[in-house]
């Protein structure tokens, strides 16, 4: 294998670790849950928290993911890719001191879900970014698949440690099991979200920079030498000519209006820019991140126990990982728009399929059976996302906004992406505690179906065509 390749090889899985570290953050939160929750929802729990202080605790994540975005776009323009994804990195390895060191302290809890929320909202914009700057046009559909396909081996690793510490030190609800084991179990479960942190760091310590990040700050011949590391001498100054061309008609187009500046009020920035935040607002209406953080919890309240709920949990995050692999494959082949429908489709009857089983348990349906049906809807619903929403939305957020604005621009989008996840989980206990599971999920199937019309009417097709054919596009329009 050649340097080119190797190169090549590496980039894609190092840039996609961040995928790895990105939910992992919030979602380790949900396997301590039946450690450190309010004992009347949790048997044999703790009672650290009350139903309150458990969503914010598990929304935290998101809500400063947000604000981590708007600092996020500034940043990664000043600093540059590889330094923010160092930076992200290191704050996520040191999120878990403040919780793991000070029991009980709800503050310092709170203080360790931020710090983790903020290396995720950094990453949520750096390494999109970063994959697609970095990939030719054939390749970028493979970045975001990588990235999704890490995100969810992350996940699914958060259900091996609550697995594997239920069977190891002990499940909250055995009365055997003792107060200082209980105690032991959601340290570890925490303990255990510095592991993918230091992985990404050191990974990325042998990425180059972005090409194109150096050469609009006049570092062409390293934006030369770093395309060359990833795609060959020839093809390399191929793609820099390009670079150049598509630079100097921008530069002939502000000529003729002095007044012309790069901000998302342009009218040639305004159309990927809503499109990109519709996209994305769709992409968290439909509570992914409230069932990540919640299905153990979910899954008990169905029916099983906690040891049971645990092991449908590693079976759940087990499901998107042949299925991202496989949209992996598909999204440079059958493009970006296509897959999004069919996942949308999905998760409308997955959603709904959900929400119907729930209205049998809340009208007097016990037993295994119920809580074993709320699993395989679950499982659709994640399979849904994978083939679909959660390969495009990074590709839509990273090659529909223009280069001039495109930092600027994701880290808009995605603090309303993010914002929107935080509503949503912040909210969901207390409005399923109000309402029940039923009009929760019966709700979120109405709202992944807005998602199926936004990917068929709106979203554009950029299968195949460089950052910079896209960003032409949008200037015809």
């Amino acid at each position: 294998m050649d340097k080119v390749r190797r190169y090549a090889i590496y980039l894609l899985v190092i840039a996609g670790c961040g995928g790895l570290l990105f939910d992992f953050g919030g979602t380790i939160i949900g396997p301590a849950l039946p450690y450190i929750g309010p004992v009347d929802e949790n048997p044999g729990s703790l009672g650290l928290f009350t139903t309150a202080q458990v969503s914010h605790l598990s929304s935290a994540v998101v809500m400063c993911a947000a604000i981590a975005c708007l600092a996020a776009g500034w940043l990664t323009e000043k600093l540059g890719r590889k330094l923010m994804m160092l930076i992200s990195a290191a704050i996520a390895a040191l999120a878990c001191l403040p919780i793991c060191l000070v029991e009980g302290s709800y503050p310092m809890f709170f203080l360790g879900r931020a710090m983790q929320g903020v290396a995720a909202g950094f990453i949520g914009v750096v390494v999109p970014m970063y994959l697609a700057e970095c990939l030719d046009a054939n390749s970028r559909g493979k970045g975001a698949g990588m990235f999704q396909l890490l995100d969810f081996i992350g996940i699914t690793f958060c259900s091996i440690v609550g697995v594997v510490v239920v069977h190891t030190i002990g499940a909250a609800d055995n009365a055997a099991v003792t107060a200082a084991q209980k105690s032991l179990a959601w340290k570890t479960i925490f303990w255990s979200s510095a592991a993918p942190a230091i992985l990404f760091f050191l990974g990325a310590l042998g990425l180059k920079e972005s090409p194109r990040w150096l050469y609009r700050r006049g570092r062409k011949d390293e934006a030369l030498r770093a395309l060359a590391a990833n795609n060959g001498e020839a093809k390399a100054r191929e793609i820099l000519a390009e670079m150049i061309a598509s630079d100097e008609a921008e530069a002939a187009e502000k000529a003729k209006n002095a007044a012309a500046t790069d901000t998302l009020l342009q009218r040639k920035y305004v159309l990927p820019f809503c499109i990109s935040l519709a996209v994305l607002i769709c992409n968290q209406a439909i509570g992914f991140n409230a069932i990540q953080y919640f299905s153990i919890p979910m899954f008990m309240k169905a029916g099983l126990s906690q040891t049971m709920a645990n092991a449908a949990n590693l079976a759940v995050w087990l499901v998107p990982i042949p299925i991202t692999a496989l949209a992996l494959w598909l999204v440079d082949r059958c493009g970006r728009k296509t897959l999004l429908k069919i996942g949308t489709l999905g998760m409308v009857a997955a959603l709904a399929g959900v929400a119907t089983m729930f209205l049998f348990i809340e009208r007097g349906m016990t037993g295994q059976f119920a809580g074993w049906m709320t699993v395989a809807g679950i499982a659709l619903f994640v399979a849904s996302f994978s083939i679909g929403p959660g390969v495009v939305v990074w590709l839509a957020l990273s090659e529909l906004m223009p280069g001039r604005i495109r930092a600027n621009g994701m880290a808009i989008a995605l603090f309303v992406n993010q914002m929107v996840a935080y509503a949503i989980a912040d909210a969901f206990l207390p409005w399923q505690k109000a309402c029940g599971y039923s009009v929760v999920f019966y709700s979120l199937a109405g709202f992944a179906f807005l998602y199926f019309l936004t990917a068929a009417f709106l979203l554009p097709e950029t299968k195949g065509r460089t950052l910079e054919e896209i960003e032409r596009m949008w200037e015809r329009k």
